[in-house]
């Protein structure tokens, strides 16, 4: 907090004007939710990142956040803050899975309630479709053209 990146992120999602862009989308490299415990400096940076800035993303309201960092797919619940769902936060996306060798069946999962979908045996890439100022799409689609998991996000604006 108080570091100039910090204050550009505060300022930049404070003079979002929802009637001109409805939908709030962020991308950032690491994670702030993941479900793998890829080794002991994973979970410790996604908690730094949350003390740092999911207030921030919760307080103007982001709709998804989308990462990479971990070499597999991961979608959250809708709603997701403070580790609760439905709790007003954004839906948080990891999908790296773009060619890297993806994560390795031996890693282990961190026991939560936040992951709505989790693969890492499928290379792929994301697609968002904004229908309108209500809803948006999500698909991850799988290399060979198979979509693997979806979700619509909707507002009440």
């Amino acid at each position: 907090m108080g570091s100039q990146q910090h204050m550009w992120l505060e300022k930049d999602l404070a003079s979002v004007n929802r009637t001109i862009t409805p939908w709030v989308v962020v991308e950032m490299h690491r994670p702030l939710y993941n479900p793998d415990f890829f080794d002991w400096l994973g979970p410790m940076v996604s908690e730094g990142l949350q003390i740092e800035i999911e207030y921030l993303l919760y307080t103007y309201q982001v709709d998804l956040v989308l990462s990479g960092h971990y070499h597999s797919y991961f979608r959250s619940c809708g709603g997701l803050y403070d580790y609760q769902c439905s709790n007003g936060g954004p839906t948080f996306i990891t999908v790296g899975t773009g060619g890297s060798p993806l994560d390795d069946d031996q890693i282990s999962l961190i026991p939560n309630q936040y992951t709505e979908f989790y693969d890492k045996t499928n290379w792929g890439v994301g697609k968002v479709s904004v229908f309108n100022s209500t809803a948006l799409h999500w698909e991850f689609i799988a290399v060979g053209g198979n979509i693997t998991d979806d979700v619509w996000l909707t507002r009440d604006h």
